[in-house]
């Protein structure tokens, strides 16, 4: 995936748009995970690349990755947990000690255009993954050489509210990924048109 070049702005609130850079400036640090927290609806964007994860709490964010970088050595690249309507996309996440991309409790959502390489080191978590989280788009991403799964939808029987259904699995390039590329549940999900590690196929 390429990177995209863009002049230097400060973080914070710029207009509409919310720059968020490595230092994590006006957003809650969650110190045990590494990350910071998105807690207000708006659209966010990258202003360089990031070495601490994103957990997203609130409804209708949108989290432009804007072609840069994120790694968490500790645990997730970025997280949606327990809201609707929110967007993940164009950014480059490796190297994550859990998933590098976790929808949690989470619907209505879109994950597209991203790149998800080497995340899961810790039980071997999937690059993306979905937890009772149900109505989700997750389109047209690079998910390649994760230490679990590569897209995984949790599907635990007699558990309907932690299982994750109606979601939309799409145009995915998912290869590499020692448990499996794409470890969905067919029946409850739309997965079609994607491309996966040749054997598999």
């Amino acid at each position: 995936m390429s990177l995209v070049a863009v002049s230097a702005v400060p973080a914070g609130n710029q207009g509409n748009t919310i720059y968020i850079d490595d230092s994590g400036s006006g957003l809650i640090p969650d110190g045990p995970t590494n990350c910071y927290i998105i807690n207000e609806s708006g659209k966010y964007l990258l202003n360089e690349s990031l070495t601490h994860g994103l957990k997203i709490i609130a409804n209708d964010v949108t989290l432009d990755g804007n072609g840069y970088n994120l790694t968490n050595s500790i645990a997730f690249g970025v997280q949606v947990y327990n809201c609707s309507d929110v967007t993940v996309r164009d950014m480059d996440i490796f190297g994550c000690n859990w998933a590098g991309i976790a929808l949690g409790e989470a619907s209505d959502c879109m994950v597209e255009k991203n790149c998800v390489t080497d995340c899961g080191k810790a039980w071997g978590t999937p690059g993306i993954n979905l937890w009772g989280s149900v109505y989700n788009k997750i389109i047209n991403n690079y998910v390649y050489n994760n230490t679990g799964c590569g897209i995984k939808a949790n599907d635990i029987a007699n558990v309907e509210s932690e299982r994750s259904m109606y979601n939309k699995i799409h145009a995915n390039t998912v290869f590499e990924n020692p448990l499996g590329d794409i470890c969905v549940n067919e029946s409850v999900n739309d997965v079609s048109g994607n491309h996966v590690t040749p054997e598999e196929e």
